[in-house]
C-alpha cells in the first residue's frame, strides 16, 4: 500500500474514533477523554486527525479508551480495500 493510501486510512480511522467518542461515549472533547485514558490529549488529538502512525501498543490503548472490541477496530469502510474471495 502506498503512502497516500496509508494516510487516507489513518484519516478514516481518526474520523471513526471521533464519531465513536462523540456518539457512543458521549464525550465532547479529546481533553475529557484523556482524563479517563492512558493517552494524553495531544496524542489523542493527532490520532483523531489521522496525523500519526500508530504502534500496536497504542492501538490496544485506543481499543480500551474508546471501548472497542477487537473486531470493531476497523469497522469503517475503506473504499479501495480489496477482500480476497478465499
Amino acid at each position: 500500500m502506498d503512502a497516500k493510501k496509508k494516510k487516507e486510512v489513518r484519516k478514516l480511522f481518526g474520523a471513526y474514533l471521533k464519531k465513536r467518542r462523540e456518539d457512543y461515549l458521549k464525550i465532547d472533547s479529546v481533553r475529557q477523554l484523556s482524563f479517563i485514558s492512558n493517552l494524553d490529549q495531544s496524542k489523542l488529538s493527532k490520532i483523531e486527525k489521522g496525523q500519526i502512525d500508530l504502534r500496536f501498543d497504542t492501538l490496544m490503548e485506543i481499543a480500551l479508551t474508546y471501548k472497542l472490541k477487537p473486531n470493531q477496530l476497523f469497522d469503517f469502510p475503506i473504499s479501495f480495500w480489496k477482500e480476497d474471495d478465499d
